[in-house]
């Protein structure tokens, strides 16, 4: 997104601009995206700071912000994407980061407005941004996202969540388990690491386990308030791991798992570490080469191979098979905000296909007598529990000795689904 202006647009909301355009108009991931954005060259960590957050905070909040401005536009389709986004970010600003006057928000976002030649939007952007700076406390009143709204309508528009969506989790969870779920995805993740492998472990566990806002310890993890900051980062940097997926493997009591253990979606090796970190015996694959890379920086000696899990054959017969299933990623929509706006529901479907392809699998690799685990980190139950029950109803060699979902009621913000299954 490249726009001549008359003055320069503030680095922060140029590298958001750019990242949110990738991402929503050409389906990048929204890290991805912001990474790109940033490699033009931001050095200032205040300015990196605020990129990232008006990115995720407005993937966040994008359908409540576009209902605030529906209401001072006529037809806010007619505007130009990038002049509508531009618009959204601006809008998120006022309404959402109390540190930045509105006025600074109003005046880069009609400077913006400028670039389109012609187009004579700067009258409307300074109209409509007044308008919302104006509102005050009734744009975080529920009761301003209920006006000529059905029950279905008011919670899309004030959980910012497509209507589809919360109608999934309206139908298959119940209103507390639902409300549970929508309150969760519009904030920020817990901030999780796990300190195996780093050589200053013992010291910084020693530190870290006497925080007082430490939410929660598991083995090496931790479990940490979104945006608590360190003075200083370790060298090297701590190994970034969500606790809600620690808390999966956990359920599962993989203590007693049979070896060899085949990591058969690995991705960068956050599961793979935990094992290690109890002592089992891991072998990796993952059918991205880059995953593979980063794992092995970071979990040296690990034996991996790249391989699609749905057709792979492993170097060893493992006792155990550990699948970290590619899913809609439902649960973690407060990491991957993007999600919830690309995803449709005709994406579920297909899914649960290549799921049930993978399971066949390894089912024909697993030595008798072994176990598959399965994990997810979705909120769909044909993904989770209906998939297992309709493998478990096609094989009588196989039986669930465990099934385990995240609380809705979890600070942590994420939530996963895992399985274990007995093999004959």
């Amino acid at each position: 997104m490249q726009a001549r202006l008359s003055k320069p647009l503030p680095a922060a909301r140029r590298v958001a601009l750019e990242a949110l355009f990738r991402c929503l108009m050409n389906r990048q991931d929204i890290q991805a995206a912001l990474d790109s954005a940033l490699s033009s060259g931001v050095d200032d960590p205040r300015d990196l700071g605020l990129a990232t957050e008006l990115s995720y905070g407005y993937l966040r909040l994008k359908g409540r912000i576009e209902y605030v401005l529906s209401r001072f536009l006529q037809d806010p389709g007619k505007l130009n994407p990038k002049m509508r986004l531009a618009m959204g970010v601006a809008a998120y600003e006022i309404l959402f980061l109390d540190k930045i006057p509105a006025y600074a928000s109003v005046d880069w976002a009609v400077e913006f407005s400028k670039s389109k030649p012609g187009a004579r939007l700067a009258g409307l952007f300074n109209a409509v941004l007044r308008r919302v700076s104006e509102l005050g406390e009734d744009a975080h009143d529920p009761d301003f996202f209920r006006k000529d709204a059905s029950l279905p309508e008011f919670l899309s528009r004030w959980y910012a969540c497509p209507q589809w969506l919360v109608d999934l989790w309206w139908r298959e969870y119940g209103e507390k388990t639902a409300t549970d779920y929508l309150e969760a995805q519009i904030k920020p993740p817990a901030l999780g690491f796990n300190l195996f492998g780093h050589p200053e472990a013992d010291a910084l566990y020693t530190e870290i386990a006497g925080w007082p806002e430490l939410i929660d310890i598991e083995g090496m993890s931790f479990a940490l308030p979104a945006g608590t900051a360190f003075e200083g980062e370790p060298d090297p940097p701590l190994a970034r791991q969500s606790f809600a997926a620690r808390q999966a493997v956990e359920a599962l009591d993989p203590e007693i798992w049979d070896g060899p253990v085949w990591d058969a979606c690995a991705g960068r090796g956050g599961k793979t570490r935990i094992l290690l970190e109890k002592g089992l015996d891991v072998f990796a694959s993952d059918p991205h080469r880059g995953r593979l890379a980063a794992l092995e920086r970071e979990l040296h000696g690990v034996e991996v191979f790249e391989a699609n899990a749905a057709t792979a054959e492993p170097p060893r017969v493992p006792g155990t098979i550990l699948l970290d299933m590619p899913c809609s990623g439902l649960g973690v929509i407060s990491r991957r905000p993007d999600t919830k706006w690309k995803r449709r529901p005709a994406d579920l479907g297909d899914l649960t296909l290549l799921q049930r392809e993978i399971l066949d699998n390894a089912l024909a690799q697993v030595k008798p007598g072994g176990r598959i685990a399965v994990i997810t980190c979705t909120l769909n139950p044909e993904e989770n529990q209906g998939l297992v029950a309709r493998f478990i109803g096609d094989n009588d060699r196989v039986s669930v000795e465990r099934e385990w979902t995240t609380p809705s009621d979890s600070p942590l913000n994420e939530f996963f689904y895992a399985a274990s299954l007995s093999v004959k």
